[in-house]
C-alpha cells in the first residue's frame, strides 16, 4: 500500500512504463510482452535456457525476469520485448539498479563475459529496442502531476473525515 506521495507517483510511473511498453511492442510488430507461457519459452530459447548473466540453467519454473534498463523514474526502462531478459532468481535479486554491463562482469565467468554481452546486445537489436529512448519529459511531468493530484485528494478526504468526526463527537455530547 502506498504510504507517501512519492509511493503513489512511483506506482504511476511503473503503470506508465508498462502501458508505453505495450504500445512500443505493438508499434514494432510484437504482441505485447505480458509474459505468456509462449513468451517465456521464447526468452528461454533465445538464451539457451540459461540465465543471461551467470549462465546457470533455468526453465519456465525457475525463470525470473530482469529489466536490462530498470523500470523506474530514474532509468525509465519499458516493460517490453528487448528490455526483459531471462535470469535466475539469485541474479534478479542481486542486480538491483546496477547497469547490466557491469553486473554481467561480476556474474559471468571471465571467459564468457564478452559472449554474454554480445548475446544480450543481439537480443536487444533483434527486438529493435532502443535503450536511448528518452521519456523523461513525460515521466517527470507525470510524477509531479500524480503527486499533486494525490495530495489534493488526500487533503480533501481528510477534511471530510475531520468534519464527520467533529459531527460524531458533538452528537455524542
Amino acid at each position: 500500500m502506498a504510504r507517501s506521495k512519492s509511493d503513489i507517483s512511483n506506482s504511476a510511473i511503473r503503470i506508465f512504463l508498462q502501458d508505453v511498453g505495450t504500445f512500443y511492442d505493438q508499434e514494432r510488430g510484437f504482441d505485447p510482452f505480458r509474459p505468456t507461457v509462449m513468451q517465456k519459452d521464447q526468452l528461454l530459447e533465445y538464451f539457451g535456457c540459461q540465465c543471461c548473466f551467470c549462465n546457470v540453467e533455468i526453465d519456465r519454473k525457475t525463470l525470473s525476469q530482469d529489466h536490462l534498463i530498470p523500470m523506474n523514474k530514474t532509468h525509465l526502462g519499458l516493460h517490453a520485448w528487448g528490455n526483459v531478459v531471462p535470469c535466475c532468481q539469485r541474479c534478479n535479486n542481486e542486480k538491483q539498479q546496477k547497469p547490466w554491463q557491469v553486473f554481467i562482469e561480476e556474474k559471468a565467468h571471465i571467459d564468457d563475459v564478452e559472449r554474454r554481452k554480445s548475446l544480450i546486445n543481439s537480443f536487444v537489436g533483434d527486438m529493435r529496442y532502443d535503450p536511448a529512448l528518452s521519456l523523461h519529459k513525460y515521466a517527470d511531468s507525470l510524477y509531479e502531476d500524480v503527486g499533486a493530484v494525490a495530495t489534493t485528494l488526500i487533503n480533501l478526504r481528510y477534511k471530510q473525515a475531520e468534519e464527520a468526526i467533529k459531527l460524531l463527537m458533538t452528537s455524542n455530547l
